[in-house]
């Protein structure tokens, strides 16, 4: 403490919190996601697992194996390349689309389960991210419950 009477007081002015979710990962809409699906012809979801992969990774203290996601990248570029470039090859197309399919649910459910961690850990109770949900409506339903989450994690702040 200084001696000083005249001196301004400092404090901490930010909140401590456990809330690693808000903090780390940024509000972005979910119709953003869906269009942005829709105009890169499926490319955009990829891309939405690994950078939200990425976060999660580095808050989560069991982090996902990159190797699902450098397969899930090459399936999908393979999965493109042979239904332009050589469609005649249908048997070889089937192979490349179900690894593609098999690896890409695989990381957003890892993805999923991480980030029901991360949530469950920050309330205090168990946060559930249905798994039907996730699977019909995949990276926009989880870009919906991580706004959801934010929005009420800083209703609960104000």
């Amino acid at each position: 403490m200084e001696s000083n009477p005249y001196s301004a007081p400092t404090s901490e002015l930010t909140a401590a919190t456990d809330d690693l979710i808000s903090g780390d990962f940024q509000r972005f809409s979910a119709w953003w996601v869906f269009i942005l699906s829709i105009v890169t012809l499926g490319i955009y979801p990829v891309y939405w697992i690994c950078t939200r992969a990425q976060v999660v990774n580095r808050i989560h203290d069991n982090p996902i194996a990159p190797a699902w996601f450098y397969l899930m990248a090459i399936f999908c570029a393979l999965t493109f390349l042979a239904g332009f470039i050589i469609p005649e090859m249908g048997a070889f197309y089937l192979m490349v689309y179900i690894g593609y399919i098999v690896t890409y649910l695989a990381s957003l459910f890892k993805v999923r389960n991480r980030l029901q961690d991360l949530m469950s850990q920050s309330t205090g109770s168990a946060y559930r991210l249905g798994p039907v949900m996730t699977f019909l409506f995949n990276s926009i339903y989880l870009q919906y419950k991580i706004n959801e989450y934010i929005d009420q994690s800083q209703q609960s702040a104000d």
